[in-house]
């Protein structure tokens, strides 16, 4: 692995430095190609999160980096070790013009899930303070043609769910949505529930986890937890209702 990244570092960085090269993106990143074809999945993946890294470090190679990263998925296709990882808003801006080649919103997974329902989900291991990047998903879908992405946030899991019932279920981030994240995540059930049925039978799954999380969080669902309005309105149930049964 270490060799394999030190060949790629070097094909990277050969020729001019980023900063003074006048060589286009699509010259430079051919013999790149070449040797991310040949390489695992293990290395690819490392390839790709060395790529991002750089990426981050400068906003005037973001672009540079984020069409490397973009051709060598579309010359081999979107690894799907790479779906549950994209978990942020920063990931999914990098890799969303590699995301829209192919479908690739609606790749899945061994759990037969895309990255929409990681991007919801959050964490599995930890609490984190982070809004889901709805209102980001929501313009792309409402100002861009992307068929593939409203049919991801249709997709249901090993476990029957959608990306929004997902969210539901499992995000460990109780904390209030803002304003216009809590608008786009109301778009997105509509867009979702446009396109397909609600599936009530998975209405018993969501408020166990959501009882499991507030459990665990020594949390008390109330009116004030805005997860329960979401529930309602996902599953045209009464707020009280959904607050009998986390009970």
């Amino acid at each position: 692995m270490k060799q394999n990244m030190q060949t790629f570092i070097r094909l990277l960085t050969s020729g001019a430095e980023l900063t003074n090269t006048a060589l286009s993106t699509s010259d430079h990143v051919d013999p790149l190609l070449e040797h991310y074809l040949a390489s695992s999945e293990p290395e690819n993946m490392a390839q790709l999160a060395f790529l991002y890294q750089q990426g981050q470090k400068s906003a005037v190679k973001f672009g540079f980096y984020q069409a490397i990263v973009t051709k060598l998925i579309k010359g081999k296709g979107l690894p799907l070790a790479l779906i549950a990882l994209l978990t942020s808003s920063d990931l999914l801006s990098f890799f969303t013009p590699a995301l829209q080649l192919a479908g690739n919103f609606n790749k899945t997974n061994a759990q037969q899930r895309n990255v929409l329902h990681y991007l919801l989900a959050g964490s599995s291991t930890q609490i984190h303070a982070i809004e889901p990047p709805c209102n980001y998903l929501r313009s792309m879908m409402l100002f861009e043609s992307n068929e593939a992405l409203c049919n991801g946030l249709c997709q249901r899991d090993n476990e029957n769910l959608t990306p929004v019932e997902l969210y539901l279920c499992v995000n460990k981030n109780l904390k209030a949505l803002s304003n216009h994240e809590l608008s786009a995540l109301f778009a997105l059930i509509e867009i979702e529930q446009k396109q397909q049925s609600t599936n009530h039978d998975n209405y018993v799954k969501v408020i166990k986890g959501v009882a499991a999380i507030c459990r665990a969080q020594a949390q008390v669902a109330n009116r004030e937890l805005q997860r329960v309005l979401v529930i309602a309105t996902y599953y045209h149930k009464s707020i009280n209702e959904v607050l009998g049964d986390i009970a």
